[in-house]
């Protein structure tokens, strides 16, 4: 019965710790603060959601969107 609680948190524990070692990625401009670079990626998303194009489309022209603006995706 031991083995089975143990095995059983394991199961619990393992995609929670793995979720918090996953890397993390924001978008950074010199001398923009969060509040500005979400404003700016909201921006980019209202502009994208007007077009006709595919999600994988829309992703590749959030970036460009976003590094037009001055930004760049930092990974931590």
């Amino acid at each position: 019965m031991h083995t089975l609680r143990l095995a059983l948190l394991s199961l619990l524990l393992t995609p929670l710790l793995s979720a918090c070692a996953s890397p993390r990625a924001q978008w950074e401009k010199p001398g923009a603060n969060s509040t500005q670079a979400h404003n700016t990626y909201a921006g980019c998303q209202y502009e994208l959601g007007l077009t006709d194009k595919s999600a994988n489309e829309k992703q590749t022209l959030l970036k460009y969107c976003m590094e037009r603006d001055g930004y760049r995706l930092q990974s931590y």
